[in-house]
């Protein structure tokens, strides 16, 4: 006795076919989705960075700003004037002393310092030793900044000492000249622009702080003692979906009476 085979009929090829398609089609949307959502977290990551480094580096510095000797406000918000609305960050810091580096390890700003020197009238224009080979500088004890001392070191322990904010000479009290001014403002292409102005608001220096920063608010407190800054970044995924994030810090101006 001989056994015939039959194979598939075309409807049950068609079924088979679109079971097929159906599984094929549904593992396609899951591996779309699960790259969807790694690239929006890849891109809400790259956006906190950005934000990061807005607020720290913003605040770092505006926060050393206040009033001058004279009770005059050195701080000022120009509403809505920058790009998409935003506001423009304009303020003083003046400096007071002749060192390698005017902004301290915790990023603070010794002696209303900024990242350039300026200022201090009785600024040595050399190094000059006695006759013993030692370096007269005005020391500041960490810990106990108000307590300055004028002191001498050896040439061997001059660049440490300048490093955490000591400066060369005596003292004496700050004679403050050409207050030079640090503006933070978005330009045109969402990048975060750090410019040093001189009393004539011409730009001195311009660096770019942070990328894909959509809009820059800040706000006066009613005191004027603090400015609540509010950073907002945005950018689109590989996939063109737009994320949008945003952060407000309230920073205490030090300088003010």
């Amino acid at each position: 006795m001989r056994l015939q085979t039959q194979g598939f009929t075309l409807v049950e090829l068609m079924v088979a076919t679109l079971i097929f398609a159906v599984i094929l089609a549904g593992g396609y949307a899951a591996l779309l989705a699960a790259q969807s959502a790694w690239s929006t977290t890849d891109t809400q990551m790259r956006l906190q960075q950005s934000l990061r480094q807005t607020i720290q580096r913003v605040a770092r510095e505006m926060g050393e700003s206040g009033s001058d000797g004279n009770g005059n406000m050195q701080a000022t918000i120009n509403d809505n004037a920058g790009v998409n609305a935003s506001d423009i960050l304009k303020f003083s810091i003046p400096l007071c002393v002749c060192s390698n580096t005017p902004i301290n390890a915790n990023g603070d700003v010794a002696n209303w310092g900024a990242p350039l020197i300026w200022g201090k009238t009785s600024c040595p224009a050399d190094i000059t030793q006695d006759s013993n080979g030692q370096i007269s500088i005005c020391h500041i004890p960490p810990g106990n900044p108000n307590n300055k001392q004028s002191i001498q070191v050896g040439a061997a322990a001059l660049d440490a000492h300048l490093n955490h904010g000591d400066w060369l000479g005596d003292c004496a009290p700050c004679s403050i000249m050409n207050n030079k001014y640090i503006e933070y403002r978005i330009d045109a292409g969402s990048q975060l622009l750090r410019r040093v102005l001189s009393d004539a608001n011409v730009v001195v220096k311009e660096e770019i702080v942070a990328d894909n920063i959509n809009d820059l608010q800040a706000v006066f407190s009613a005191n004027q003692n603090i400015v609540t800054l509010t950073a907002t970044v945005r950018a689109n995924t590989v996939f063109g979906k737009q994320v949008t994030v945003s952060r407000s810090l309230n920073v205490r101006l030090k300088n003010r009476g």
